[in-house]
């Protein structure tokens, strides 16, 4: 992961929260999207074809 999609990724995070604290569901929602398809991205390992 670049240091720009960690920054990315913590930013979101960030704003999911925020919004989740002032009551925004929808907004908190179309945040947290990206947010769990980035950790499918990286927690599953991705086998090389020899």
């Amino acid at each position: 992961m670049s240091n720009t999609e960690c920054l990315a990724y913590v930013a979101l995070f960030i704003l999911a929260i925020a919004l989740l604290l002032t009551n925004h569901l929808i907004l908190a929602t179309v945040a947290i999207v990206p947010l769990v398809l980035t950790s499918f991205k990286y927690s599953f390992s991705q086998q090389k074809k020899a």
